[in-house]
């Protein structure tokens, strides 16, 4: 570009400023740094549906103490179904997943009948951490990860 202050015409242009062409400001800046910064956004950041589809491990710490669940999880689009169970339980669960942002509503078959639990959790990757609701009974908290395929 040949030399010119930003107020001044180019050389050679018709009387158009670099701030006319450009815009000028904060916003025209500010516009440019998002557009930038939105090309550096990681693979399952925001904008970018995260599949949780498959076998997930839970460890519950609930009022009862520490259990494991074991969980499939079904995903279309931000639709979640599926089945979790331990060894005093099992039933299926549906849910939605917003961002990284899950959270689910296990409905599952206990001696004395059938029992909701709600499930609020961030997900990270492979990884997820968050709280659950088991009604009357108290809340607790869980950690879940994604069990590994092995190779066939």
């Amino acid at each position: 570009f040949p030399a010119s202050d930003s107020a001044g015409p180019l050389k050679g242009d018709t009387g158009m400023t670099l701030a006319n062409r450009f815009g000028s400001g904060a916003g025209a800046l500010g516009a440019l740094l998002l557009t930038v910064a939105s090309l550096a956004l990681p693979a399952n950041g925001a904008g970018q549906e995260l599949d949780l589809s498959g076998d997930w491990v839970f460890t519950v710490e609930s009022p009862n103490g520490t259990g494991k669940r074991d969980v499939t999880f079904v995903q279309e689009g931000n639709k979640l179904t599926g089945q979790i169970m331990s060894s005093r339980a099992d039933g299926d669960l549906s849910g939605t997943i917003d961002g990284d942002q899950l959270t689910f509503v296990a409905i599952v078959q206990m001696e004395s009948g059938a029992f909701e639990i709600t499930y609020n959790a961030t997900v990270t990757g492979n990884d997820m951490t968050g709280t659950v609701d088991f009604g009357d009974y108290g809340v607790g908290t869980f950690r879940g990860h994604r069990v590994e395929k092995e190779p066939s």
